[in-house]
């Protein structure tokens, strides 16, 4: 499978990533709470995965945040991507 190249689905990808690891969840366990296989997450992860609006939404809800927090561009960085060219 390809990665995708638009910016908004791979800041995504490493949003979720990142989340998921702060607060110490395996790809399992975070599919599990979120009632999705644990190889889509995966895919999603690394950016071949094409999730819908609902599994970003119960991704979100898995890691106790909201689903503009998983979207948004980190407050520290120097450089906003433009998520939406």
């Amino acid at each position: 499978m390809k990665q995708h190249t638009n910016p908004a689905f791979a800041h995504f990808a490493a949003q979720l990533k990142k989340r998921r690891k702060m607060v110490g969840l395996s790809q399992e366990a975070l599919a599990l709470l979120a009632d999705v296989d644990r190889t889509f997450v995966s895919q999603i992860e690394r950016g071949i995965g094409n999730p819908s609006l609902l599994i970003m939404t119960r991704l979100a809800g898995a890691l106790s945040v909201e689903l503009h927090e998983l979207l948004q561009p980190d407050e520290h960085a120097n450089e906003k991507p433009d998520l939406y060219p």
